[in-house]
């Protein structure tokens, strides 16, 4: 009589088991996905903070060198590595600045189009007007030149892409975010 008891009592903790196995695991599945693709995200978010500066930082060194914007493009390409789509890069924006961060004329570049220089091609090409020419950054020592000292920036604009299927499965919709990194330096003043 035991025994039986015993064996009825284990059948129905398996189905129990089974049941709340089933119930649990599309939680669990889901959370899985979510840290996976946040984790992308905070990987493409990081890498394009981190090219917006060394841009920036490389701008401001550069100053006044012709094709400065060329180098600059082409270190923004390198910087954005895997697991980051350079593909996904909107545009690159190059611009006068204060203290105040404020946008005083900009050269921006779409990636969608080429720019060779010296046989090495990049992906950009300048949409519209320049704005801020190589010519008009002023890095020199003697401020009286250029009425002080300048500040440049960089914004690097990009379209993030779902890598896995969590919008779905949370009801985000299908529009990824996309982060719009700026920093911006003080020109380097050069003797």
């Amino acid at each position: 009589m035991r025994s039986r008891r015993t064996t009825a009592r284990r059948r129905r903790s398996r189905g129990q088991a089974l049941v709340e196995f089933s119930l649990i695991i599309p939680i669990f599945m889901t959370l899985v996905v979510a840290i996976g693709e946040f984790s992308f995200l905070l990987v493409v978010k990081v890498g394009t903070t981190d090219a917006a500066q060394d841009a920036v930082q490389y701008a401001s060194e550069l100053g006044q060198t012709a094709n400065a914007d060329f180098y600059i493009l082409q270190l923004v390409e390198k910087d954005m590595s895997a697991p980051i789509d350079r593909n996904q890069i909107q545009s690159v924006s190059i611009f006068q600045t204060d203290l105040t961060g404020a946008n005083k004329g900009a050269d921006t570049y779409t990636r969608n189009g080429s720019w060779t220089l010296n046989t090495v091609t990049i992906p950009y090409q300048l949409s519209g007007a320049k704005g801020y020419t190589e010519t008009s950054r002023c890095n020199t020592v003697d401020t009286s030149v250029c009425g002080g000292v300048q500040w440049i920036g960089v914004t690097i604009t990009y379209k993030y892409s779902w890598v896995t299927p969590l919008p779905n499965l949370v009801g985000l919709g299908s529009s990824p975010p996309t982060f719009v990194q700026t920093s911006t330096s003080r020109l380097e003043p050069i003797q």
